[in-house]
């Protein structure tokens, strides 16, 4: 028996229309309700975090620093390269 076309037609409709309302159903607008005052809980939970953030680098700045002064001895070390002098002695050394 065969199909008639008028059956395939319609499938092919109706898959199209839902295709395209449930992309369009993506990209309306949210139905949900967002509070006022979000903005301002977030900018509190970010005022804390970089309190604590830059609490964190003060406190422990010279463990931080000293860190850096080891891996940049290290690399030194590893380039076989020597630091390069600074402007101050080779002011003194022609003076």
């Amino acid at each position: 028996m065969k199909k008639p076309q008028f059956i395939g037609s319609l499938v092919v409709f109706l898959v199209s229309f839902l295709i395209v309302f449930d992309v369009n159903a993506v990209y309306a607008a949210p139905s949900s309700y967002i509070d006022p005052n979000t903005g301002g809980m977030l900018f509190q939970i970010l005022a804390v975090a970089f309190t604590l953030l830059s609490g964190f680098i003060f406190f422990f700045s010279s463990r931080i620093k000293m860190a850096f002064a080891r891996l940049m001895r290290f690399v030194r070390e590893k380039t076989g390269k020597t630091a390069a002098p600074d402007a101050h002695s080779q002011l003194s050394e022609t003076l």
